[in-house]
């Protein structure tokens, strides 16, 4: 029923929804456990089931934080051995898409991932996520306008 590319397909969903890969992999984990308690009816509607349940879990998790604040751990990781060169770009690489990513509301980066990654058409993200196509189409544009003129949201007058 769950296969690698369905799996990674999740994935890439969470992590578009989150902004850390350890929350990404809890919102992945949390919603196939729903999803396996409750499994559709036909193999051919389990991904839309599961982003359904997937974003469900990741608006209550958004809601639970606004109401309670918590203080992060020390990170405790170990040091692994890569070339510098190697290093250096992933660096560059995961800098330049936090950057980005940071500009980006929870909802900017939900259309962004489901329009550039999954290659949804505006009219499918619309109805998935119930706004007018007009607003996702001026949304795009929005986040693309914004991204290479390198504004932050608040001076570019991005969604809240």
């Amino acid at each position: 029923m769950l296969d690698e590319q369905l799996l990674n397909r999740l994935y890439r969903y969470c992590r578009a929804l989150c902004r850390e890969e350890a929350d990404a992999y809890d919102l992945l984990q949390s919603g196939l456990e729903r999803c396996l308690r409750r499994p559709p009816a036909s193999k051919e509607k389990l991904f839309g089931y599961a982003i359904r349940i997937i974003r469900n879990i990741h608006l209550d998790n958004w809601r639970h934080d606004r109401i309670v604040e918590f203080e992060p751990l020390e990170d405790a990781s170990g040091a692994t051995d890569l070339d510098v060169n190697t290093l250096e770009s992933i660096v560059i690489d995961s800098d330049q898409l936090d950057h980005v990513w940071r500009k980006l509301t929870d909802l900017e980066r939900e259309i962004l991932f489901l329009w550039a990654v999954e290659g949804y058409t505006t009219g499918d993200i619309a109805s998935h996520i119930g706004m007018p196509r007009g607003s996702i189409l001026s949304t795009i544009h929005r986040m693309r306008k914004r991204i290479s003129t390198g504004t932050d949201s608040a001076a570019a007058g991005g969604l809240k």
